[in-house]
């Protein structure tokens, strides 16, 4: 008797103690890499390193990354005059297959903070403060190895002090006159080209509790582009992650604005979902980058390549649907977000119930054995 008392009472106190908002999105990934799909789709990856250098895939990046320079710099030749931490020679720089661990990325968690709904824009910016980044990705087709066109591919990373826009405020800064909900900043969709490409300009994201900086991606395949310039249909072909070398986020958060957070830093090594994907197989989630001008206030160029199964289809839910009206919250477990007034209350009436039951069940114990 004593034992199965025992038992009921361990029971009722994790129910104190659990958080009914609280979603392990390290765990979560953990068992999502491990899946089989996953690790046949690796395996297809692996070849492409060579493919994509032999058939001037490559070739055509460099050229294009060298073009994006030039074109913020107002040069015609920019070789030998930017350096990278993770190159010293411009030409290698801005080359994909100089690098094959870093070329291709596993599928990671979509996050609390996906938005569906979003523009299809270039530069998401609107007017944040922050050290400017230039995004190039492009995506590959892990079948045939060869650039994948007409993806419309998404990014969404938070601003400068740790903060997402459309989502619900649980905490973060925001300025606020009106809801964050209908914000959209550093939030937006690009179709790829023939190369499987497409850019953004955006800004270096900050950080927040618990995370490593790190950029948000989806790949929708199959999408159709409505009159307002969003998409719809089609299936989540691609859901990733996106890191920085440790070295550029100590120098990016010793500028202004991202100085003022005084959330503690997370760095990669401390993050789970990181390190999942930094031991898969050997691949490096980090982007490699160099800088626009001669400051890094002048800017930034990262880029990577994913690989994609354009026959995946991953399930993804949004924290909220940006319509034209507005934004409007989903409320899923595992979405953090400020309660109410009345969620308060139910709260604290059922702790108070587990209590009672729980002394109650103590007591019975007590005067059985």
């Amino acid at each position: 008797m004593f034992t199965f008392c025992l038992l009921v009472f361990l029971q009722l106190s994790t129910l104190t103690t659990a958080h009914p908002g609280s979603h392990d999105e390290s765990a979560y990934f953990r068992s999502l890499i491990s899946s089989s799909l996953v690790q046949e789709a690796r395996q297809k990856l692996a070849r492409c390193s060579d493919h994509i250098k032999r058939s001037g895939i490559d070739t055509r990046a460099a050229a294009r990354r060298r073009a994006i320079v030039n074109s913020y710099r107002g040069i015609s030749d920019a070789g030998g005059l930017f350096k990278s931490i993770r190159s010293s020679v411009f030409q290698e720089v801005l080359s994909s297959s100089e690098s094959p661990p870093c070329l291709l990325t596993p599928e990671a968690t979509i996050g609390p903070f996906w938005v569906d709904g979003e523009l299809i824009r270039s530069n998401v910016t609107d007017g944040e403060p922050g050290i400017p980044l230039v995004l190039d990705g492009e995506f590959i087709d892990i079948h045939t190895c060869e650039p994948v066109e007409d993806v419309y591919w998404e990014i969404w990373n938070c601003n400068a002090t740790g903060s997402y826009s459309g989502v619900e405020d649980f905490g973060h800064h925001h300025d606020g006159h009106d809801s964050n909900l209908d914000k959209t900043y550093l939030r937006g969709i690009q179709r790829t080209d023939k190369d499987g490409a497409a850019q953004f300009i955006t800004v270096f994201p900050g950080h927040y509790p618990g995370r490593a900086t790190h950029i948000h991606v989806l790949a929708h395949v199959g999408a159709t582009v409505l009159p307002n310039k969003t998409v719809t249909g089609g299936q989540v072909a691609h859901i990733g992650q996106l890191f920085f070398d440790q070295n550029l986020i100590a120098a990016v958060e010793s500028t202004a604005h991202y100085k003022t957070n005084n959330v503690r830093i997370t760095p990669n090594i401390k993050d789970g979902i990181f390190n999942d994907v930094n031991s898969a197989s050997g691949y490096d989630p980090i982007l490699s980058y160099t800088r626009l001008g001669h400051s890094l206030e002048d800017g930034i160029l990262a880029w990577t390549t994913m690989g994609i199964d354009l026959s995946a289809s991953y399930k993804a839910e949004s924290a909220a649907t940006l319509t034209d009206h507005g934004g409007v919250a989903h409320f899923h477990g595992w979405l953090p977000h400020q309660p109410g007034t009345r969620e308060i209350l139910v709260g604290v009436l059922g702790l108070g119930l587990v209590f009672w039951l729980a002394r109650s069940f103590r007591q019975f114990c007590v005067r059985s054995a």
